[in-house]
């Protein structure tokens, strides 16, 4: 029996699916080139079709009574969207009051190109879902939250780089002199098959990478867990390992939408994917 669960979901995304509708046979194929499995199907606006998928995971999470949930970034499609973002956090109002909520940024929360981020656009961030990079405890594990958001592109803010930074090393020695494991959460992938492969949209430039596996390996950091990718991956770096999720709204590969659930106990962590779909 398990100490304890949690369930990591990600790319709940509303806007999604329309901003991928109305597509021709040749946007398709462009976006299979991109390593984005899309399909064509009729223009249509607003979220609901995303929103109904994430209505579906917060129903799931009330029934199976986790510890917690993370959402781990891409809330939204539109950062400039008010509309996207009232439903979600309406949706997410939905959730056990008993079970909280914790917040992961991702580039379309954050980027104000949904890409790169702005000092304007981290504060928008942090006053709709708080901060954007902290760290919590639950039995004998320190969760430690990053803003990969930053850490793939920090060139409009070097100053909130070298902050991170410093919170990251502060806090892992930190969680090393309490005896707790740590499990790292973010939204982009360290990497999706080896830790040195090459950068891609969907990994962390190898720069800023090879700082975060020096920490996994100094720490011994045993799990990290991620989304962006709308897909699973799983990938090891020693004993250090990577899991990507797919997403809870538009999957972009062969996984359906869904989410996972990681138990934890004296032994270590285990994880399961959930697709959404049967389960109500």
């Amino acid at each position: 029996m398990s100490d304890f669960e949690f369930i990591f979901m990600a790319d709940c995304q509303l806007g999604a699916y329309a901003t991928f509708s109305g597509m021709s046979n040749d946007d398709v194929t462009g976006y299979a080139a991109k390593d984005m499995r899309v399909e064509a199907v009729p223009f249509v606006e607003g979220f609901e079709w995303d929103a109904a998928r994430y209505r579906e995971a917060i129903r799931a999470a009330n029934h199976m009574r986790p510890d917690f949930v993370v959402m781990g970034g891409d809330m939204v499609d539109d950062p400039g969207d008010e509309a996207q973002l009232e439903e979600v956090l309406r949706i997410t109002a939905l959730l056990d009051s008993n079970i909280p909520m914790r917040w992961v940024p991702g580039n379309h929360d954050m980027g104000a190109d949904t890409v790169v981020p702005t000092a304007a656009s981290i504060d928008q961030y942090r006053q709709a879902f708080g901060p954007d990079y902290y760290a919590f405890d639950h039995g004998p594990v320190r969760f430690v939250v990053m803003n990969t958001v930053v850490l793939d592109h920090p060139e409009e803010v070097p100053d909130e780089l070298a902050q991170q930074l410093d919170f990251l090393a502060t806090t892992l020695d930190g969680a090393a002199s309490d005896g707790k494991m740590v499990v790292l959460l973010g939204h982009h992938p360290l990497f999706l098959a080896e830790p040195t492969e090459d950068d891609c949209y969907w990994n962390l430039p190898l720069e800023r990478r090879r700082l975060i596996l020096d920490l996994i390996d100094k720490h011994r950091i045993p799990l990290g867990l991620a989304g962006h990718w709308h897909r699973n991956s799983i990938a090891h770096h020693g004993e250090f390992e990577m899991v990507t999720t797919g997403a809870v709204g538009y999957p972009l590969g062969k996984d359906p939408s869904g989410f996972t659930v990681v138990s934890v106990d004296r032994g270590g962590f285990s994880h399961e994917y959930v697709p959404l779909e049967g389960l109500s």
